[in-house]
């Protein structure tokens, strides 16, 4: 070495993908919270890679629902489960101060339309998308949505039989092949529409 001169690393300084996949592989080590994490906002750093293990983490301890942010992301457990839609989880939902403070389900977003109509002075129109691939469970979610406003919608009116909700239920749940008969009809230009 030559007095006075400090020798330099000459390596390239570590690369934003070399610092990403360091923080990727420092959040999965704690492997045991993955299913903990019931909003993809809070996942850091948010990659294709930890939000797919978040899923299969909640996924494996079957808990199906996870908020990203204002959406809701379900998984199709490919199995009945009854409990998670009956009437005492809609009538919990429905008659909670806040419902965003539960568990991450369909009944939240069900729940935030509903009081977002009821809500306003004048009529507010609200919109609920449900999307997906093939099997996903759009129309299984669809039909959890129909029957939460049936059963809602029935037990604010002034009769509060079993036999009108059942009897609500039964017309909006009859509306369904109207819906999947929509769900396949596509804008294929602005004059055309198509169905696929």
């Amino acid at each position: 070495q030559v007095k006075g001169f400090v020798h330099k690393d000459r390596s390239p300084p570590p690369s934003l993908n070399d610092s990403l996949e360091g923080e990727i592989q420092a959040f999965l080590t704690d492997e045991d919270q993955l299913h903990t994490y019931d909003d993809l906002t809070k996942v850091n750093p948010v990659t294709p890679t930890t939000v797919l293990k978040c899923l299969q983490a909640r996924y494996s301890v079957k808990v199906f629902y996870t908020h990203a942010g204002c959406t809701l992301v379900a998984l199709n457990p490919f199995q009945p489960i009854p409990h998670l839609y009956s009437l005492d989880v809609m009538k919990e939902y429905h008659c909670a101060p806040q419902p965003q403070e539960f568990k991450p389900h369909i009944f939240i977003v069900a729940e935030e339309a509903y009081r977002n109509v009821q809500g306003q002075l004048e009529p507010v129109n609200q919109s609920l998308v449900v999307s997906g691939e093939s099997g996903a469970g759009k129309t299984w979610t669809s039909r959890c949505l129909m029957k939460y406003y049936a059963t809602v919608a029935a037990s604010s009116s002034v009769v509060k039989s079993q036999h009108t909700v059942e009897r609500i239920e039964k017309r909006v749940l009859d509306s369904n092949p109207i819906m999947e008969g929509l769900s396949k009809v596509t804008v294929v230009s602005k004059f055309k529409v198509g169905v696929n």
